[in-house]
């Protein structure tokens, strides 16, 4: 057996709590001693597209064929452990659409107000859609699809929030070691440092097929650093075990990016948008949950007319039961 096509990510989490005594007065339970265990199957997947002029295309979406995923993890106390395994077959045929390879590892932990959040995702073989849209002579599949299984994207991003208000936790939020009793929201300030780009090789774009002007068309690698604090809100609810819980951010992060092509590269310093948007939403008892959770973490570089935007989202239904 592949080990490496088997396990897709090892995620820890645990959470720290040092100074509050929970209580009644608080709008949540926590089971930290009670042994949760939970299931999930879910999908993770990190499409991006790229605008400027491509011959007759204006915009190149990029797509991967990923397998689905089941995941398996425990809790008790302070621990807690998540393996997340690729299931065999993937979405789409891979005559047609290629096939690629992926891993995405995380930890994530809390401390009073602060919830910290730190992300690996590698992600390797994209195709293009529609891509005779480019040049008619551009070699694709019956699908339509230009498939190169030499791009990668990569993202590392270390992320910290902090919470106004002091009743909003997100143990209780992400409903697998608690739950909410009632609504709450709170006000939040995300404080984000990342890397990440794309690249190949051979070129990211199949520049041969068409005109440009501008010598980032032919980039083996396109990246960028960027930190900074993306303000947001977040709210959670339970209503006769129903919960449902959101964060919404938007803002902006200093950047500096760059280009490499032909053993060249070049810089600029910057601005990028930055969206944050998790959503959940399912039941939630005492015993037993089942969570639908969404995860969305936009990516954007531009250079002039040229510009690269990659969303890194997972969806996820997770059953669980806490003993």
């Amino acid at each position: 057996m592949n080990f490496r096509l088997v396990i897709l990510a090892i995620s820890f989490s645990s959470t720290l709590s040092f100074s509050q005594k929970e209580n009644d007065s608080v709008p949540y339970d926590l089971y930290k001693d009670q042994l949760v265990l939970h299931a999930s199957m879910g999908l993770n997947d990190a499409p991006f597209q790229l605008k400027g002029k491509f011959g007759n295309a204006s915009t190149l979406r990029f797509r991967s064929n990923l397998n689905p995923i089941m995941g398996i993890g425990v809790a008790y106390k302070w621990f807690a452990l998540n393996l997340n395994f690729k299931l065999p077959g993937h979405i789409r045929n891979t005559d047609d659409y290629g096939s690629s390879n992926y891993y995405d590892l995380g930890v994530k932990f809390g401390i009073k107000r602060w919830f910290f959040k730190i992300d690996l995702h590698g992600y390797t073989g994209f195709g293009i859609k529609n891509a005779r849209s480019i040049n008619d002579s551009l070699p694709v599949s019956d699908e339509g699809i230009y498939y190169n299984d030499g791009i990668q994207s990569i993202s590392f991003s270390i992320n910290a929030y902090r919470f106004k208000n002091a009743n909003f936790k997100m143990k209780p939020a992400l409903g697998i070691v608690g739950r909410y009793l009632d609504k709450t929201s709170s006000f939040y300030m995300k404080y984000t440092i990342n890397t990440h780009g794309v690249g190949a090789s051979g070129g990211i774009v199949p520049s041969n097929f068409f005109d440009y002007s501008a010598s980032v068309y032919e980039a083996n690698t396109i990246s960028a650093f960027d930190f900074g604090a993306v303000p947001g809100f977040a709210y959670v609810n339970n209503i006769n075990g129903w919960q449902y819980s959101f964060l919404a951010g938007l803002g902006a992060v200093i950047q500096a990016k760059v280009f490499n092509f032909n053993g060249n590269s070049r810089g600029f310093l910057g601005l990028a948008p930055r969206l944050d948007l998790k959503a959940q939403a399912g039941y939630n008892v005492e015993k037993w949950f089942l969570m639908f959770t969404s995860s969305f973490d936009n990516k954007s570089i531009r250079f002039n007319d040229f510009r690269y935007r990659q969303i890194y989202y997972y969806l996820r239904l997770t059953y669980g039961y806490r003993f």
